[in-house]
Protein backbone atom coordinates (compact mmCIF):
# COMPACT_ATOMS: atom_id res chain seq x y z
CA UNK A 1 0.00 0.00 0.00
CA UNK A 2 1.53 3.15 -1.18
CA UNK A 3 1.92 5.68 1.84
CA UNK A 4 0.50 9.14 1.76
CA UNK A 5 2.29 12.19 2.50
CA UNK A 6 0.51 15.38 4.14
CA UNK A 7 1.91 18.20 3.28
CA UNK A 8 3.54 20.05 6.06
CA UNK A 9 2.12 23.86 5.69
CA UNK A 10 4.87 26.66 5.25
CA UNK A 11 4.53 29.04 8.26
CA UNK A 12 6.55 31.72 6.27
CA UNK A 13 6.35 32.25 2.59
CA UNK A 14 9.15 32.88 0.70
CA UNK A 15 9.06 34.76 -2.65
CA UNK A 16 10.92 36.90 -5.13
CA UNK A 17 8.81 39.40 -6.58
CA UNK A 18 11.24 41.05 -8.22
CA UNK A 19 15.04 40.59 -9.17
CA UNK A 20 16.80 41.22 -5.75
CA UNK A 21 13.96 41.45 -3.75
CA UNK A 22 12.94 38.53 -1.22
CA UNK A 23 9.80 38.43 0.54
CA UNK A 24 8.73 36.37 3.69
CA UNK A 25 5.28 35.88 4.65
CA UNK A 26 3.89 34.81 8.20
CA UNK A 27 1.92 32.37 7.36
CA UNK A 28 -0.51 31.51 10.51
CA UNK A 29 -3.82 33.15 8.79
CA UNK A 30 -6.37 30.94 11.67
CA UNK A 31 -3.99 32.35 14.74
CA UNK A 32 -3.24 35.96 12.91
CA UNK A 33 0.13 35.17 12.33
CA UNK A 34 0.82 34.86 15.85
CA UNK A 35 4.68 34.18 16.54
CA UNK A 36 4.69 30.79 17.49
CA UNK A 37 8.19 28.96 18.49
CA UNK A 38 7.68 26.96 15.36
CA UNK A 39 7.02 30.15 13.42
CA UNK A 40 9.93 31.96 14.68
CA UNK A 41 12.28 28.86 14.24
CA UNK A 42 11.25 28.85 10.27
CA UNK A 43 11.17 32.62 10.14
CA UNK A 44 15.07 32.61 11.29
CA UNK A 45 15.80 29.55 8.51
CA UNK A 46 14.62 31.60 6.00
CA UNK A 47 15.72 35.17 7.15
CA UNK A 48 19.12 33.57 7.23
CA UNK A 49 18.96 32.25 3.85
CA UNK A 50 18.09 35.62 2.56
CA UNK A 51 20.69 37.27 4.16
CA UNK A 52 23.63 35.53 2.82
CA UNK A 53 21.87 34.57 -0.82
CA UNK A 54 24.37 37.15 -3.23
CA UNK A 55 21.61 37.80 -5.06
CA UNK A 56 19.15 39.46 -2.57
CA UNK A 57 19.62 42.83 -1.81
CA UNK A 58 16.33 43.93 0.86
CA UNK A 59 13.90 41.87 2.88
CA UNK A 60 10.54 42.31 3.00
CA UNK A 61 8.91 40.48 6.05
CA UNK A 62 5.22 40.93 6.14
CA UNK A 63 2.10 39.01 6.72
CA UNK A 64 -1.37 39.04 4.66
CA UNK A 65 -3.88 41.84 4.01
CA UNK A 66 -5.68 41.43 7.02
CA UNK A 67 -2.99 41.48 9.13
CA UNK A 68 0.80 41.49 10.27
CA UNK A 69 0.77 39.63 13.19
CA UNK A 70 -1.09 39.82 16.35
CA UNK A 71 2.15 38.97 18.18
CA UNK A 72 3.24 36.11 20.66
CA UNK A 73 1.28 32.72 20.25
CA UNK A 74 -0.67 33.39 23.57
CA UNK A 75 -2.13 29.85 23.98
CA UNK A 76 1.73 28.68 23.86
CA UNK A 77 3.19 30.79 26.68
CA UNK A 78 -0.04 30.26 28.82
CA UNK A 79 1.41 27.32 30.78
CA UNK A 80 5.30 28.97 31.15
CA UNK A 81 6.36 30.03 34.37
CA UNK A 82 9.65 32.79 35.19
CA UNK A 83 12.24 29.53 34.36
CA UNK A 84 10.40 28.32 31.57
CA UNK A 85 10.23 31.65 29.97
CA UNK A 86 14.35 32.43 30.83
CA UNK A 87 15.00 28.88 29.05
CA UNK A 88 13.15 29.96 25.75
CA UNK A 89 15.22 31.04 23.85
CA UNK A 90 13.16 32.27 20.89
CA UNK A 91 13.58 36.18 21.55
CA UNK A 92 16.58 35.89 22.33
CA UNK A 93 16.93 34.38 18.97
CA UNK A 94 14.64 36.29 16.89
CA UNK A 95 16.73 39.46 17.95
CA UNK A 96 19.83 38.13 17.10
CA UNK A 97 18.65 36.76 13.85
CA UNK A 98 17.30 40.52 13.43
CA UNK A 99 20.51 42.12 14.50
CA UNK A 100 22.94 40.04 12.20
CA UNK A 101 20.91 40.65 9.01
CA UNK A 102 23.02 43.00 7.41
CA UNK A 103 21.31 44.03 4.26
CA UNK A 104 17.89 46.48 4.48
CA UNK A 105 14.73 44.83 6.01
CA UNK A 106 11.72 46.38 5.38
CA UNK A 107 8.41 46.01 7.59
CA UNK A 108 5.10 46.05 5.20
CA UNK A 109 2.20 46.36 7.77
CA UNK A 110 -1.72 45.83 7.17
CA UNK A 111 -4.14 45.10 9.27
CA UNK A 112 -2.64 44.88 12.99
CA UNK A 113 1.03 44.51 14.27
CA UNK A 114 0.87 43.95 17.87
CA UNK A 115 2.79 43.05 20.86
CA UNK A 116 5.75 40.54 19.70
CA UNK A 117 4.22 41.42 15.83
CA UNK A 118 5.30 45.46 16.31
CA UNK A 119 8.22 44.29 18.18
CA UNK A 120 9.55 42.40 15.07
CA UNK A 121 8.53 45.37 13.44
CA UNK A 122 10.42 47.52 15.21
CA UNK A 123 13.57 45.23 14.73
CA UNK A 124 13.16 45.82 11.02
CA UNK A 125 15.27 49.44 9.05
CA UNK A 126 12.26 50.49 7.48
CA UNK A 127 8.69 50.71 8.22
CA UNK A 128 5.22 50.85 5.85
CA UNK A 129 1.91 50.48 7.09
CA UNK A 130 -1.75 50.53 5.75
CA UNK A 131 -3.93 53.86 6.70
CA UNK A 132 -6.35 51.43 9.16
CA UNK A 133 -3.10 49.34 10.25
CA UNK A 134 -3.23 49.57 14.00
CA UNK A 135 -0.04 49.16 16.36
CA UNK A 136 0.53 48.47 19.52
CA UNK A 137 2.32 46.57 22.68
CA UNK A 138 -0.69 45.59 24.48
CA UNK A 139 1.01 43.22 26.10
CA UNK A 140 -0.06 44.46 29.95
CA UNK A 141 -3.26 43.07 29.36
CA UNK A 142 -2.46 40.05 30.23
CA UNK A 143 -0.20 40.41 33.13
CA UNK A 144 3.02 40.92 30.95
CA UNK A 145 5.41 43.46 29.26
CA UNK A 146 7.39 43.40 25.75
CA UNK A 147 10.19 41.24 25.93
CA UNK A 148 11.60 41.54 22.64
CA UNK A 149 12.91 45.07 22.51
CA UNK A 150 9.41 46.82 22.59
CA UNK A 151 10.25 49.38 25.39
CA UNK A 152 13.28 50.09 24.69
CA UNK A 153 12.96 50.52 20.93
CA UNK A 154 9.35 52.61 21.60
CA UNK A 155 10.89 54.94 24.02
CA UNK A 156 13.73 55.60 21.49
CA UNK A 157 11.44 56.20 18.48
CA UNK A 158 8.65 58.30 20.62
CA UNK A 159 10.27 59.43 23.84
CA UNK A 160 9.66 58.13 27.24
CA UNK A 161 5.91 59.57 27.00
CA UNK A 162 4.16 58.55 24.57
CA UNK A 163 6.00 55.32 24.94
CA UNK A 164 4.57 55.14 28.75
CA UNK A 165 0.90 55.74 27.27
CA UNK A 166 1.48 52.95 24.79
CA UNK A 167 3.00 50.37 27.04
CA UNK A 168 0.95 51.27 30.30
CA UNK A 169 -2.19 51.47 28.71
CA UNK A 170 -2.03 48.62 25.64
CA UNK A 171 -3.90 51.17 23.58
CA UNK A 172 -2.57 50.80 19.99
CA UNK A 173 -2.45 53.78 17.63
CA UNK A 174 -3.27 53.82 13.99
CA UNK A 175 -0.92 54.45 11.10
CA UNK A 176 -1.26 58.26 10.71
CA UNK A 177 -0.23 58.79 14.04
CA UNK A 178 2.54 56.31 14.04
CA UNK A 179 3.64 58.36 11.27
CA UNK A 180 3.14 61.65 12.75
CA UNK A 181 5.55 60.79 15.62
CA UNK A 182 7.81 58.98 13.50
CA UNK A 183 7.20 55.43 14.38
CA UNK A 184 6.63 54.50 10.67
CA UNK A 185 8.21 55.95 7.34
CA UNK A 186 4.98 56.02 5.42
CA UNK A 187 1.58 54.80 4.98
CA UNK A 188 -0.05 53.15 2.07
CA UNK A 189 -3.48 52.91 1.58
CA UNK A 190 -5.29 49.65 2.74
CA UNK A 191 -4.25 46.57 0.62
CA UNK A 192 -1.92 48.16 -1.37
CA UNK A 193 1.10 48.50 0.91
CA UNK A 194 3.48 45.44 0.11
CA UNK A 195 2.90 46.38 -3.63
CA UNK A 196 3.74 50.28 -2.84
CA UNK A 197 7.07 48.40 -0.91
CA UNK A 198 8.69 46.14 -3.75
CA UNK A 199 9.47 48.93 -5.58
CA UNK A 200 10.75 50.26 -2.55
CA UNK A 201 13.36 47.57 -1.93
CA UNK A 202 13.84 47.16 -5.62
CA UNK A 203 15.38 50.23 -5.56
CA UNK A 204 17.72 49.50 -2.27
CA UNK A 205 18.53 46.22 -3.84
CA UNK A 206 19.97 48.44 -6.84
CA UNK A 207 22.35 49.79 -4.74
CA UNK A 208 25.47 49.69 -3.33
CA UNK A 209 25.27 46.64 -0.76
CA UNK A 210 28.28 47.86 1.23
CA UNK A 211 27.01 51.23 1.69
CA UNK A 212 23.89 50.20 2.70
CA UNK A 213 25.35 47.57 5.06
CA UNK A 214 27.67 50.51 6.55
CA UNK A 215 24.83 52.99 6.41
CA UNK A 216 22.69 50.40 8.25
CA UNK A 217 25.24 49.78 10.88
CA UNK A 218 26.46 53.59 11.77
CA UNK A 219 22.32 54.62 12.08
CA UNK A 220 21.86 50.77 14.44
CA UNK A 221 24.60 51.89 16.30
CA UNK A 222 23.39 55.61 17.11
CA UNK A 223 20.01 54.68 17.52
CA UNK A 224 21.24 51.66 20.05
CA UNK A 225 23.46 53.87 22.38
CA UNK A 226 22.10 53.62 25.73
CA UNK A 227 19.66 51.21 25.71
CA UNK A 228 19.68 48.22 27.65
CA UNK A 229 17.18 44.98 26.59
CA UNK A 230 18.53 42.73 28.84
CA UNK A 231 17.33 44.83 31.45
CA UNK A 232 14.02 44.29 29.40
CA UNK A 233 14.52 41.04 28.99
CA UNK A 234 14.79 40.45 32.89
CA UNK A 235 11.73 41.76 33.88
CA UNK A 236 9.97 39.56 30.90
CA UNK A 237 10.92 37.08 32.82
CA UNK A 238 9.91 37.74 36.19
CA UNK A 239 6.30 39.11 34.89
CA UNK A 240 5.72 35.41 34.07
CA UNK A 241 6.31 34.38 37.21
CA UNK A 242 3.66 36.99 38.74
CA UNK A 243 -0.14 36.41 39.54
CA UNK A 244 -1.08 39.19 36.99
CA UNK A 245 0.32 36.63 34.28
CA UNK A 246 -1.72 33.96 35.43
CA UNK A 247 -5.29 35.64 35.39
CA UNK A 248 -4.13 37.37 32.10
CA UNK A 249 -3.51 34.92 30.53
CA UNK A 250 -6.27 32.67 31.84
CA UNK A 251 -8.80 35.30 31.00
CA UNK A 252 -7.72 35.25 27.40
CA UNK A 253 -8.14 32.31 27.01
CA UNK A 254 -11.36 31.69 28.72
CA UNK A 255 -12.74 34.75 27.23
CA UNK A 256 -14.00 36.51 29.64
CA UNK A 257 -12.66 40.06 31.37
CA UNK A 258 -10.02 39.97 33.85
CA UNK A 259 -9.85 40.14 37.56
CA UNK A 260 -6.97 41.71 38.74
CA UNK A 261 -5.19 41.90 42.01
CA UNK A 262 -2.29 44.52 43.25
CA UNK A 263 0.02 42.14 42.63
Amino acid sequence: MAETHIPIEELVLVSTPVDGVKVLALNRPTKRHALSGALISEFLQKLAAAALDPQVGAIIITGSQACFSAGADIKEISAMDAEAARHCRYLQDLCAGMAAVRKPVIAALEGMALGGGLELALMCDLIYAGQHCRLGLPEVTIGLIPGAGGTQRLTQALGKYRAMQMVLLGTPILANEALATGLIAEVFEDGSVLANVIPIASKLAQASASALSLAKEAICRADERGRDDEFERSLYYFAFGTAGKREGVAAFLEKRKPQWSST
